[in-house]
């Protein structure tokens, strides 16, 4: 009897439920299995697919500059006693009047209030949950002959990580204050009666009063803060798993030749095996079984079926 080259079956996640059920396919209908040929029970599993994720960890927000009013001091002449004519023989007379002098005139000026953020703690997902086949005793596999082989099927959980966001909860805006205008009381003399018979001249009174007037008005610049962003690396699973029948290269048809194409293939296809030295080790095993799990075939032996999706011949 010929023997066939049997690889222990690398189990990857899939993402299904137990519930999902496990199919046994057989060959095909009108294939025929004949003597000297080598058939393996294989396992086919759900294919990985991995994906970037853009998390955002703190929102883009409007951010507020202030440059403030640019004042100048200065003098300000104010008549405190008018000029008048007045007459020798009945002197005019005066009242006393108090005025309200603006010295500092109405301004405003506006104060940043800052966003408000709140710190989060987020669940995200990065695995989700699967259900792997694993070799097990199951009833009349223990002591039977016939070459069947028992698969269990068993749950992992998804794997979660926690990702710390900061919510905006109130943003950031300004409040305008506004300053009162400055005043000072002046007293002035005014006319009541004026002077009869002769004239008499009397030159104004001036007093300097120190001012406060605007040069340039207060200014608000507005800028647009971007959003801070994390990318994450998210593992899919695509299809069920499946216990398939499938011919395989027998020992003695396994020569250092046909070893050696095959390593080629996979060395071409970016999977790492070491140095191509015609020996089917355990580092050629590993890469042919990830192959194989990466293109949905049978996962175990060196399968014609791996062989015609590899181009070795």
């Amino acid at each position: 009897m010929r023997s066939f080259l049997w690889l222990p079956p690398l189990f990857v996640a899939a993402s299904f439920s137990l519930a999902t059920p496990v199919v046994a396919q057989q060959p095909d209908q009108t294939a025929t299995i004949s003597a000297g040929q080598c058939w393996v029970n294989a396992p086919i599993k759900p294919r990985p697919i991995h994906e970037e994720v853009e998390v955002v960890l703190q929102e883009s927000s409007v951010r507020y500059a202030v440059t403030p009013a640019q004042l100048r001091e200065g003098v300000q002449q104010v008549v405190t006693r008018e000029g008048v004519k007045t007459y020798r023989v009945v002197p005019a007379t005066f009242k006393e009047v108090t005025e309200q002098v603006e010295v500092k005139p109405e301004t405003q000026r506006s104060v940043v209030v800052p966003a408000v953020y709140e710190a989060r703690e987020a669940m995200l997902t990065v695995e989700a949950a699967k259900t792997v086949l694993e070799p097990c005793q199951a009833a009349g596999t223990r002591y039977g002959n016939n070459g069947a082989m028992a698969f269990c099927a068993t749950e992992v959980p998804a794997r979660e990580e926690k990702v710390m966001v900061n919510v905006l909860v109130e943003p950031e805006t300004t409040r305008v204050i506004t300053e009162p205008a400055v005043y000072e009381t002046v007293t002035r003399w005014v006319i009541d009666q004026p002077a009869r018979v002769v004239e008499i001249t009397t030159e104004p009174q001036l007093a300097s009063l120190p001012v406060v007037e605007t040069v340039n008005p207060e200014k608000v610049e507005q800028r647009t803060e971007p959003a801070v962003t994390r990318t994450m690396n998210i593992t899919k699973y695509e299809g069920e798993p499946q216990i398939v029948l499938r011919q395989a290269v027998c020992d003695s048809d396994l020569h250092p030749g046909l070893i050696s194409r095959l390593q080629a293939a996979l060395s071409s296809r970016g999977y790492s095996l070491g140095n191509i030295d015609s020996k089917l080790g355990q580092r050629t095993v590993a890469a042919l079984s990830d192959y194989q799990a990466d293109n949905g075939l049978a996962i175990g032996a060196v399968t014609y079926e791996s062989l015609e999706a590899l181009g070795v011949r």
